[in-house]
């Protein structure tokens, strides 16, 4: 008796927690599901809403626009919706304006929302209502985003499910249908009064972040709402911009507020303020490159790295950079090391490979950051550091050079993303140091900045060369059979070190006890370590072909005897 008991008990409440279609069709569901009555987009509706999330939490369409849900009313359209019903009201379909008071009344009642999930956030409406978003709508903006746009009307799926517009790899696609919309963007402004831009998607599409996100699946890479937040979305301003990267890149966060960059940054800024308009041009006279004359202000991060189109930071940043590319792992490194000389056939195989290189740049009249651009990509695709992943197939870089290459980030000074108005391939400029510190008219004897970044640059390609040079040299030895492994340590302390150098340039400083020139200096020594490793295995293996052409002349040299002395032994016998 008390087993049926708990059963019947057990079934009435799975009936009350059980969604309004597995009771039977609600009033709403009998109507607009009937084919008859609605066209292909309204029985739809009704599909999406069916596997969304609300559906799956058992709530039905009445929950949200009120009215009677008795099937038995299903002929009667008056009494299915009746606006008087005592019960839960119908309130039809809100106003644009009135949307998220009306997903509020739900999502704001921690009362309500506990039902269905215990830790579930109850202040999104409120948050909404301080955004950029929320503050237009109050004030009658009826075009800017509302609940709807981004979660979906009817079929609003979990924020966790991949299909969900508001999952990380949707997130972007969703923020572009208005902010890459030129029309409805239209009339919008950014604080310095110039028109919003509609390509933020198409440069963050060729980001690292993008990147990270939907080619490498990681799901912590951020997109738009990891640095304009969900539902209080508002673009960092200028003296928040380092703690938002800094969510991620904490430590290059850290070194920049520590940096002298930090003040010179807000003394800019106010330089800028009065000068209107006319940015950087408003005290500096004709500052090359052009581009410089664009800017306002300095958003700290986003000054060197953009903001949407961040690209990989790789040399292509540094300057003033080398004639070509080839010089950062191709460099004199004989110089750099002192005693230490790279093996003459591994040096001239660079310089023939490097002089057809630039006979066939020359052909087509290729210079400057064309030239270096160009270089750029003909590395990635020489014969010598690369392998075909089949007949006529893909190539890829071998593996003695992906880590180098990787790890040294070989990059241009310029980006490609489709222009959502024309659909052509247009060209982004990656920051450079001297887009700021430019060289003409000379400002380096006001400003250090300049020459910092030659500093840099010159360090960074200093450790580059020589331990590229060291690696070329133990690849030569270990192909030839001699044992290196013991040597491999020394290249990757080397490689830590760049790596190290590649964060440490967020301190701007090159002085002796800088932390920048000390990792410098420690990558230096494994560096050199590994490279006098690489040229004692060349001699051994120069030792040993000599010992092998001494043992092979030996050993021709008794095959002979052995030839005649059987000649003799014929001989006699016949």
């Amino acid at each position: 008796m008390k087993r049926s008991a708990l059963l019947a008990l057990g079934l009435a409440m799975l009936a009350i927690a059980a969604p309004a279609s597995a009771q039977g069709p609600t009033s709403c569901e009998t109507c607009h599901a009937d084919g008859d009555l609605f066209e292909a987009d309204n029985l739809q509706m009704m599909e999406d809403f069916s596997g969304g999330a609300h559906a799956t939490a058992g709530l039905s369409c009445h929950d949200c626009h009120g009215g009677n849900p008795d099937p038995a009313v299903a002929d009667d359209m008056l009494a299915a919706m009746d606006e008087g019903w005592g019960e839960n009201p119908y309130v039809g379909t809100p106003t644009r304006g009135a949307i998220p008071g009306f997903c509020g009344r739900c999502h704001s009642d921690p009362t309500y929302m506990k039902r269905f999930k215990p830790d579930a956030r109850v202040d999104q409406e409120r948050e909404y209502w301080t955004s950029l978003h929320g503050i237009a709508l109050q004030e009658g903006d009826l075009n800017v985003a509302t609940c709807i746009d981004c979660h979906g009307v009817h079929g609003i799926l979990e924020a966790g499910n991949p299909d969900s517009l508001v999952f990380p790899t949707q997130v972007a696609e969703t923020c572009r249908h208005c902010h890459g919309d030129a029309e409805r963007m239209t009339g919008y402004e950014l604080p310095n009064g110039q028109p919003l831009p509609i390509d933020q998607y198409a440069r963050w599409r060729q980001s690292v972040h993008a990147e990270n996100l939907l080619v490498k699946e990681d799901l912590s890479a951020p997109t738009c709402n990891d640095c304009h937040g969900n539902h209080g979305a508002a673009p960092p301003g200028l003296d928040s911009v380092t703690f938002v990267c800094g969510q991620c890149h904490g430590r290059e966060a850290e070194m920049f507020r520590a940096s002298p960059k930090l003040a010179a940054f807000e003394l800019h800024n106010e330089f800028m303020t009065e000068a209107g308009p006319d940015g950087c041009a408003g005290c500096h006279e004709d500052p090359e490159p052009q581009a410089s004359v664009t800017m306002t202000s300095l958003g700290e991060c986003s000054a060197c790295h953009g903001n949407h189109g961040i690209v990989r930071p790789s040399v292509g940043m540094l300057s003033p950079p080398p004639p070509t590319p080839c010089e950062f792992c191709h460099g004199a490194n004989e110089q750099v090391a002192g005693y230490l000389k790279e093996p003459e056939a591994i040096r001239q195989s660079h310089l023939e490979t490097r002089d057809a290189l630039m006979a066939e740049a020359d052909a087509q009249g290729l210079e400057g950051e064309v030239l270096f651009n160009w270089l750029v990509d003909q590395a990635l695709t020489l014969p010598n550091h690369t392998l075909a992943t089949s007949e006529g197939g893909d190539l890829v870089l071998r593996l003695e050079f992906e880590r180098l290459f990787t790890k040294f980030r070989l990059g241009k000074t310029v980006f490609t993303y489709e222009d959502p108005v024309t659909g052509e391939l247009t060209e982004g400029q990656v920051i450079r140091c001297d887009t700021c510190h430019a060289s003409e008219p000379l400002l380096a004897d006001e400003s250090k900045g300049l020459k910092v970044s030659g500093a840099i640059q010159n360090r960074m390609r200093e450790l580059t060369s020589l331990t590229a040079g060291a690696e070329r040299v133990l690849l030569r030895a270990r192909r030839g059979g001699v044992e290196t492994r013991h040597a491999l340590a020394e290249i990757d302390q080397a490689v830590d070190a760049q790596i190290g150098l590649e964060v440490l340039v967020h301190g701007f400083s090159v002085d002796e006890d800088s932390e920048f020139m000390e990792t410098h200096a420690r990558g230096m020594e494994h560096a050199e370590a590994a490279f006098a490793a690489g040229i004692e295995a060349m001699a051994e293996l120069a030792f040993r072909r000599k010992g092998l052409l001494v043992s092979l002349a030996v050993i021709v040299l008794v095959l002979i005897g052995l030839a005649f002395k059987i000649r003799q032994i014929s001989a006699r016998a016949d």
